[in-house]
């Protein structure tokens, strides 16, 4: 049943047509096209290693707020404290911020 919606919705075309709609999906192949790769690049590229891409989503480009719970870890002996940088590990990205802490009290409010 399936199979029929999607041919009926994306037609002869298929593949072709549900790439332009959706867009790449994960473990799908593509080409990308780099322009002003430096020389020293291509000396050191191995063809057998992977080469990984990443970028970043709208939503990751902006300064967000998260709400968390620390807890102390028994072999770190220092206290925490706002200008520390951190490294996050969110997945298969590790980024290196520095968090700014507040406390919330019985009022709701921020502190």
């Amino acid at each position: 049943a399936r199979l029929r919606r999607n041919q009926e919705e994306f037609g002869e075309e298929g593949g072709k047509s549900r790439l332009r709609y959706e867009g790449y999906r994960q473990g799908i192949y593509c080409r990308v096209k780099i322009d002003g790769v430096p020389p020293e690049f291509m000396e050191t590229f191995n063809p057998n290693m992977p080469l990984v891409i990443g970028g970043l989503t709208a939503q990751e480009t902006e300064m967000g707020m998260i709400r968390c719970r620390f807890k102390k870890h028994r072999w770190h002996k220092k206290i925490l404290k706002c200008n520390d940088p951190l490294v996050f590990s969110v997945g298969w990205r590790r980024f290196q911020s520095i968090p700014v802490y507040s406390i919330e009290d019985q009022n709701g409010r921020h502190r």
